[in-house]
């Protein structure tokens, strides 16, 4: 980037040529495409088309440092959310990651400097095509009390305020939602002088009266979130104004066209704002009433959706009520939503597929579990901890993921039992990774069953797995099983060794829990938590047990998280839970099952106390 010294060249090369005002622009191409733009009537373009029609300059003008002034004007973007910069308007046209995963920038902030700003603030005074104008106007702006340490003043404010007006009132941006954006831009520019607080609502009203169909919610939907943000900018008169236009507009989107058909997502955009500003209002039956629209809304139109379609929408109005503080109306749809879910099962039909284990599968199993294993205690090992899976590299794969198939990970799943119940929900990747992540290791360990029967199946052919054996090595010489359930236990290894894989799970999985909290206890932390009441205490969940730091240190994080995904979470296998609460089939509880608890049976007999 320039320094003073190449500034002072350019400031040079523009003496040689007769001024205008501000800094003329001697370099022929570069002028050639300023003056292509510059011209008070053109409409319609785009930033980008200047950066493109720059970048056809020859090289001897690219070496400039006014090429690369004039290119960082255009390639600066706005910030529509947080900018990586701070507080500035502009930041970067893209961000990406270093090989050590730290961000880069491009622009970088390093690339604006006092020079920079100079040349663009010349520029400005040599414009006469609104966009151009408003764009060196808010780049100098943003950067000239931080770059160049000087104050702006009311000549740009003004500037700023009649150009942006100008731009917006006589639909110079090619697209409307560009519009848009720059009105939002002058309402907090402005900073609530009334005067040109007005000119700007009153834009806006210029603006919806030419572009806001009742399909386009980016359009109407922007002035009213102003309000609700700021309503001490709007009058009382305004706002009823713009209630009223709202409220109008709900009925027409809430009415079926010629067609017979609503856009219920419409419904809810504009039934969510008005909902918003009644609650800012205290009116809770007005919210009640706007978010029944809604569910109507999405009733009227079930015929027009797949079944697990309208059900996850119906879920949605649900959460909706209760979002609003309406829970009466929440628990109400619960009933709709069951429903709706147990009907899309209807749509659902089991995936089935075959595949071949490599031979090379069978040799590993027979290496880390048969025969051809050390000893016993080798199998043991091998058994305990193969199956825990890492998180950091699944996280990893996840990603990999991510990056092959991205459509996928961009909808959300819903997870239903048996009978069609939501039981889970897992949103978009990004909103959602644990929850993403969960599912994806999930999937593997249901995929990797077979190896796991592979291995028990092994280590039963050379009898490294008997009642004696588990029980005199790993059962009674580790500390968390206490010895008033070993018979228990061994009743229970005897159903597994029977086939009698439901009594198994039914007498193994409280013993799991038993020895979880035990492990608990004896790291000298409470198990127990108050009553609601205030009268007693209750034993934690599993769930919460497994999350503390005693079981974590004992099982390390990836063991305790994986006792998560098999015993409690509602995403994972969650068997505690689906036993318990008798959700599961009977059919559930076969041999895939029973291997999954044995193996955790085996993680937790490799607890052993630690010696002083």
């Amino acid at each position: 980037m320039a320094n003073s010294e190449d500034f002072k060249s350019i400031l040079e090369l523009y003496n040689q040529e007769p001024k205008t005002s501000g800094v003329s622009i001697v370099l022929r191409m570069i002028k050639d495409v300023f003056t292509k733009y510059n011209q008070s009537n053109l409409k319609n373009f785009d930033y980008d088309d200047i950066v493109i029609d720059l970048n056809s300059v020859d090289d001897s003008e690219k070496s400039k440092s006014e090429f690369a002034f004039e290119q960082l004007a255009f390639r600066l973007q706005p910030q529509h959310g947080d900018n990586p910069w701070g507080h500035y308007h502009y930041g970067p046209q893209f961000t990406f990651g270093d090989a050590n995963g730290l961000p880069v920038y491009s622009p970088a902030i390093d690339d604006i400097t006092s020079e920079s700003v100079v040349y663009w603030k010349g520029r400005l005074a040599d414009c006469v095509n609104p966009l151009l104008k408003l764009r060196y106007a808010t780049l100098v702006w943003d950067f000239q009390p931080s770059i160049c340490r000087q104050s702006n003043d009311g000549v740009l404010y003004r500037t700023i305020v009649d150009t942006a007006l100008e731009v917006c009132n006589g639909d110079y941006l090619r697209y409307p939602v560009l519009t848009v954006n720059t009105l939002e831009y002058l309402f907090a520019f402005v900073n609530k002088k009334s005067e040109d607080l007005t000119k700007v609502k009153d834009a806006y009203k210029e603006f919806e009266l030419h572009h806001s169909e009742d399909n386009a919610v980016r359009y109407w939907s922007s002035q009213f979130q102003l309000m609700l943000s700021c309503k001490k900018c709007f009058t009382d008169e305004e706002q009823c104004e713009l209630i009223a236009e709202h409220e109008a507009r709900l009925v027409r989107l809430a009415t079926p066209d010629s067609d017979g058909k609503i856009n219920p997502w419409t419904v809810q955009s504009q039934a969510c704002l008005l909902a918003d500003y009644y609650v800012s209002k205290s009116q809770k039956e007005e919210v009640k009433r706007v978010l029944g629209v809604i569910e109507v809304s999405f009733h009227h139109e079930e015929a027009n959706m797949m079944k697990l379609q309208y059900a996850g929408n119906l879920e949605n109005v649900q959460r909706l009520y209760r979002h609003y503080n309406w829970d009466s109306e929440a628990s109400r749809m619960m009933v709709d939503v069951q429903n709706a879910y147990a009907r899309a099962m209807d749509e659902m039909q089991p995936q089935k597929f075959e595949f071949e284990i490599p031979k090379e599968v069978f040799e590993q199993a027979e290496v880390m579990f048969g025969k051809k294993a050390k000893d016993d205690s080798e199998r043991w090992t091998n058994f305990a901890f193969y199956f825990i899976p890492n998180r950091e590299k699944e996280e990893v794969c996840l990603k990999e993921s991510a990056k092959k198939f991205p459509l996928r990970f961009m909808m959300g799943n819903h997870l239903l039992d048996t009978k069609g119940r939501p039981m889970s929900a897992i949103r978009d990747l990004e909103s959602d990774f644990e929850g993403n992540l969960a599912l994806h290791i999930v999937e593997k360990m249901r995929l990797n069953v077979h190896f796991l029967e592979m291995a028990i199946h092994n280590m039963l052919d050379c009898d490294a797995i008997t009642i004696d054996k588990l029980m005199d090595n790993l059962i009674i010489p580790c500390p968390i099983f206490e010895e008033n359930r070993y018979d228990i236990i061994r009743e229970a290894l005897q159903f597994f060794m029977d086939g009698k894989y439901i009594l198994f799970a039914h007498l193994i999985v409280p013993q799991l829990e038993n020895a979880i909290c035990t492990l608990v206890e004896k790291s000298g932390m409470s198990v127990l938590i108050p009553q609601k009441s205030g009268n007693g205490f209750q034993l934690k969940t599993l769930d919460d047990l497994l999350r503390m730091q005693p079981v974590k240190d004992a099982l390390t994080d990836d063991g305790a998280y994986y006792l998560r995904l098999v015993l409690t979470n509602q995403i994972g296998l969650n068997i505690r839970n689906l036993m318990c609460h008798g959700i599961a089939d009977p059919q559930y509880f076969g041999y895939g099952c029973a291997g999954r608890l044995l193996h955790v049976l085996f993680v937790l007999g490799m607890v052993r106390e630690k010696k002083e």
